[in-house]
């Protein structure tokens, strides 16, 4: 093989992974066989889980047979993503509340639910909504879309429905009869944050249970972006930022990296500089009863 021959070969090393490793060894044996001449090349582009080729019926064919491979290992990932779902740690029966949460009438009055969210000790005990396309509506807007206060509670497109981002961030109104997330301020008791630790979201099919790592004081920063909690500098610069905040901690409780925090966000007062964040980490997972 000629040395331009090997230089045009090692510029497919960019793709990464196992496509790119398989892709050159299929090149390289229609090569061997006599498919391609000195003068031709192939170039394969992945487009929305598809090979496009080049030139020939070859490289048709071979285009073909990678984007079944593809497919396959997405859906096996897919799989496997769902199966690590499934292993959450079960929840032990005496720490259960029932998940009675009728999600069928609650989509009949409202699509955009899909979660219900309850921290016993408080009046926290609400729908999860979120908007498809506008972030701050649910800021403004009721459950039956009337507009204004109270609000609902919420979460932004950033966050996935399923709760399987690192840090999932629900939103509510601190309001002055307590309702909405206004009695997350009673974790400012340090009491009451030691008698009270848990928090359930209810979904469709099962209920996922978090224990409170700390209540406090943050920097009222945009918290979807201030920083990239899938990276694990990140994740552990938050878990630290919070230690070192005004407030309550649970040793016992304290985050590592890949598990997943639910943070509670919601103002204080008239301090436009800081906002009053409840973290907690999921603990397991248990299936609704029918």
């Amino acid at each position: 093989m000629s040395r331009r021959r090997r230089g045009k070969i090692r510029r497919f090393r960019f793709f990464a992974g196992l496509a790119a490793l398989a892709i050159l060894l299929v090149l390289g044996l229609l090569t061997a066989v006599g498919y391609y001449t000195a003068g031709e090349k192939e170039l394969f582009v992945r487009t929305d889980g598809y090979l496009q080729a080049g030139a020939g019926p070859q490289a048709e064919m071979t285009a073909q047979i990678w984007a079944e491979k593809i497919r396959a290992a997405e859906e096996q990932a897919a799989e496997q993503e769902e199966q690590a779902e499934e292993r959450l740690p079960e929840v032990d029966p005496s720490l259960r509340l029932p998940n009675t949460v009728d999600f069928a009438a609650l989509w009949e009055q409202n699509e955009d639910v899909y979660a219900w969210i309850t921290v016993p000790g408080t009046l926290v005990d609400y729908p999860v909504l979120q908007h498809p396309s506008d972030d701050e509506y649910y800021l403004h807007h009721t459950i039956d879309h009337v507009e204004g206060l109270p609000g609902s509670i919420y979460s932004e497109t950033v966050n996935a429905k399923d709760f399987t981002d690192m840090n999932t961030i629900l939103y509510g109104h601190n309001m002055k009869n307590d309702t909405m997330f206004g009695s997350l301020h009673d974790y400012e008791n340090a009491n009451f944050f030691s008698e009270h630790p848990y928090v359930y979201i209810h979904l469709p099919e099962r209920t996922l249970l978090y224990q409170i790592f700390s209540a406090v004081k943050f920097r009222s920063v945009y918290l979807p972006y201030y920083l990239n909690y899938e990276e694990e500098g990140d994740y552990t610069a938050y878990v630290e930022e919070l230690k070192e905040s005004p407030g309550y901690m649970n040793e016992t409780a304290e985050p590592s990296f890949g598990n997943r925090l639910l943070t509670l966000h919601t103002c204080i007062g008239h301090d436009e500089n800081h906002r009053y964040l409840v973290v907690a980490v999921l603990m397991g997972a248990y299936d609704k009863e029918l």
